[in-house]
């Protein structure tokens, strides 16, 4: 070992740089992820004999939430399509939970997963509960007319008040729900007329779950090329919910499969970036 002190700088960089590496394990859930979006293709095939389409724009009714894990085009097997994504949002959680706990063991470099496994399961039911429920309260009861401005300040108003909790020391438990749902609300604004950001109200709320639980693990991460991955998917998927309206194809399986591709390529690389670094 050396004494000099820029050089055992440098080692220490190093070493910290490489403590990074090893515990970056992002890959799997993402090819994860990607690969459960390419098996439900058999299920989002479009029906050849629609009798009706689910693509009012409305907010679908809170009370049937598996509305919003279908697709905007009308399928042949709608429940069973619905069932699918259900089951697997949730294995993807408890799979990556389990995941970066066995490479920890294995690498001695643990990633903390608890606030991802909070995030990701409270962010599904908000969306697939928060979304439409407080959308439909919007459309019913609010007091002022939601223009633009006013939806902006009230977002402001709501993301802060869930900034505020999502930092509480104390009370996490009770702290980190009460922030997502400040957060629900606030997203659901978005779909108010004047507005017209279509999160998967109308279906394909299955890919803002997964987009919320991609940011919250690049945040966990503080890898740049998750992030990036991210920030892509959500974009994607934004992009496939709203131009869905126009183009029957992003509505179906093509856009189930460019989200999947998103995954699946962002999968791949992160594996050959962590083969390069190890």
């Amino acid at each position: 070992m050396t004494s000099d002190p820029g050089e055992l700088l440098d080692e220490l960089a190093g070493l910290r740089k490489r403590a990074r590496d090893d515990r970056h394990g992002y890959w799997f859930p993402l090819l994860l992820m990607g690969v459960l979006s390419l098996l439900s293709l058999p299920l989002s095939q479009a029906d050849p004999n629609p009798t009706e389409h689910l693509v009012d724009g409305g907010p679908g009714p809170w009370i049937s939430p598996l509305n919003h894990l279908s697709l905007k085009t009308e399928v042949v097997h709608t429940l069973p399509l619905e069932l699918y994504w259900l089951a697997a949002l949730l294995v993807t959680v408890l799979a990556t939970a389990w995941w970066y706990r066995w490479r920890a063991r294995r690498v001695g470099v643990e990633t903390p997963t608890g606030a991802y496994v909070q995030v990701a399961l409270l962010g599904l039911v908000a969306v697939l509960f928060g979304i439409p429920l407080s959308t439909s309260v919007f459309f019913e009861y609010a007091l002022f007319y939601p223009t633009p401005l006013v939806v902006a300040v009230v977002m402001a108003v709501l993301l802060g008040l869930a900034l505020l909790a999502f930092r509480a020391k104390k009370l996490r438990p009770l702290f980190i729900p009460a922030g997502l749902l400040l957060a629900s609300v606030a997203l659901s604004l978005l779909q108010l007329p004047d507005v017209g950001v279509d999160l998967g109200m109308g279906g394909g709320a299955q890919f803002m779950a997964i987009a919320i639980g991609l940011l919250t693990l690049a945040w966990i991460e503080r890898s740049v090329l998750c992030t990036v991955i991210a920030v892509v998917f959500t974009a994607g998927a934004l992009i496939v919910n709203n131009l869905s309206m126009e183009n029957d194809a992003l509505g179906g399986a093509t856009g189930v499969l460019a989200l999947a591709t998103v995954l699946v390529i962002g999968g791949l690389g992160a594996l050959a970036a962590s083969r390069t670094s190890s």
